[in-house]
């Protein structure tokens, strides 16, 4: 167990945000390869030296919303038990958004990590393009708050992975480029997204899966350095569900693996 810990904590604080945020990759696409009731189940592991460790699950769920012109977004990222009394870490992210169009409304998250908390708040402004941010982290001991300006088409993590759920895949060129702009901590970053090709890919069942391949970009910071590329194979049926995400990070490496799929479409 005192070597398990040892190779957890390089995992930080960061660790279940990266791995909720890379299924992140002005909208005209109407919602269809979703809907309420879909439930997605990860597993997440951690490349250390020569093991390979399970660290995390990971729920993403799609609900209806009162308002039945919103859908709601939940992804929830658990690390395993046997960590808990050395790194106990539970992320929570929630987006409303508008069903015609996947752009956001508002969003959150909150979080806990070992002696560290964070709370986000975004509000989306359709009207003005503008987006209103709080955050909190260690129940308020550093706060931030803002505007950001000219936000139209603009996403957060989550709603950015479920937008990108919507492109038909089958008319992508080979290296072809999409850039989704994406709130991450306070501040707006241009990730762009390539198309690879196709190609099989294994599920956490070791069940082959015809994909679509992406890279994405990252963000330079405590998880990455900013030159590396993260690996994303989104399932190439009416679905279009990531199935396995990798990535090296500045520490070791992390690989996510879909192991269950109800409600999809």
């Amino acid at each position: 167990m005192l070597y398990h810990m040892t190779c957890t904590f390089p995992l930080r604080r960061y660790f279940l945000f990266f791995v909720i945020s890379i299924f992140s990759l002005s909208s005209s696409l109407a919602q269809k390869s979703f809907a309420p009731g879909e439930v997605l189940t990860y597993k997440a592991f951690y490349h250390w030296g020569v093991l390979w460790l399970p660290a995390a699950n990971i729920t993403l769920r799609v609900l209806p919303n009162e308002n039945p012109r919103f859908l709601t977004i939940r992804a929830n990222g658990i690390s395993f038990k046997r960590y808990d009394l050395f790194f106990k870490v539970r992320e929570n992210f929630e987006s409303t958004i508008f069903k015609n169009t996947l752009l956001p409304v508002e969003a959150s998250r909150n979080a806990i990590e070992g002696s560290y908390s964070a709370r986000e708040q975004y509000r989306f402004n359709d009207s003005t393009n503008t987006i209103d941010y709080n955050i909190s982290i260690n129940e308020g001991k550093t706060k931030d708050s803002g505007k950001i300006e000219k936000a139209d088409g603009y996403f957060d993590m989550l709603s950015a992975a479920y937008y990108m759920r919507e492109y038909d895949y089958s008319k992508f060129k080979i290296n072809q480029k999409i850039r989704v702009h994406t709130v991450i901590n306070g501040k707006v970053f241009p990730i762009e997204i390539q198309y690879i090709g196709n190609e099989l890919c294994k599920d956490g069942n070791n069940k082959n899966r015809m994909c679509a391949k992406f890279t994405a970009s990252t963000v330079p910071g405590t998880v990455f350095k900013g030159n590396e590329k993260i690996t994303i194979w989104m399932s190439f049926d009416s679905a279009k569900i990531p199935v396995k995400v990798t990535s090296k990070l500045k520490i070791g490496e992390v690989n996510v693996e879909l192991t269950g799929a109800s409600g999809t479409k």
